[in-house]
């Protein structure tokens, strides 16, 4: 039996049906509305919070270094991740404890979308929009804040700063690099990532503390930095294959 939805009525305009409401459940909201909800969320665990600052202080008193800039890779888009998001609310709150101000933070993935460029103009930080114009090489002390980049990524920017200097005067946010030793063959590493193979052994890991409510946003993340005592002395710990 033909029911009156699927009745064909001649010369009778249609009008769009309206959406019906609970059927969706997309969040319309701002990326900046959306941020400021994130770093409510995170912020709440004042514990945890002071812990990941603790961490960081540490890390800077132990090597005597006063970072004045970051450096922010693979991030990921705030637009459109809650980690992503998560990760922009504790670097905001890092720079603010490590009283380094927005217009010191540079930024680039590749994934950044327009909504995500406007976010970090209106924080007042620097988005950088070509590859090309990302300098690995640091010219200060800095903060690298690099959440689950690849280990090409984090091989680039090591061997951008393979000096004594320049690798005592940076803390990482990043992936723990002793993690790469347990899970890939030494001579692997050795062959393709050969910073990050001898780097490894003597930097000093400072894990952040589990978040259950943001577990996948700071799994496996570790303030990590390197003594100016533990690096060799031996030239050929500085001598690095061609590329």
């Amino acid at each position: 039996m033909q029911t009156d939805k699927f009745a064909y009525e001649p010369f009778v305009r249609v009008n769009p049906r309206k959406k019906r409401r609970g059927k969706t459940n997309r969040d319309t909201s701002s990326p900046l509305d959306l941020l400021r909800r994130t770093k409510e969320d995170l912020y709440t665990d004042v514990t945890w919070i002071s812990d990941c600052e603790e961490r960081l202080r540490f890390a800077l008193c132990d090597i005597c270094v006063k970072p004045r800039k970051v450096l922010c890779l693979g991030l990921g888009s705030p637009s459109g991740s809650r980690d992503a998001r998560a990760q922009l609310a504790l670097l905001s709150r890092l720079c603010s404890f490590a009283d380094i101000g927005p217009m010191n933070v540079r930024l680039y993935d590749p994934v950044f979308t327009g909504a995500d460029e406007d976010l970090f103009r209106v924080l007042g930080m620097q988005c950088i929009d070509d590859k090309k114009d990302v300098q690995h090489s640091l010219d200060c002390p800095t903060i690298l804040y690099m959440p689950h980049c690849d280990l090409v990524l984090y091989e680039t920017v090591l061997r951008a700063n393979w000096s004594r200097e320049c690798l005592c005067s940076m803390v990482l946010v990043a992936n723990n690099f002793y993690d790469y030793l347990e899970h890939n063959a030494i001579s692997k590493l050795e062959v393709e990532y050969p910073c990050l193979a001898r780097i490894a052994p003597i930097v000093e890991s400072r894990p952040l503390p589990v978040l259950e409510s943001f577990s996948t946003a700071f799994n496996n993340l570790s303030v990590q930095y390197v003594k100016r005592a533990a690096l060799s002395s031996d030239d050929t710990f500085w001598e690095l294959p061609l590329e």
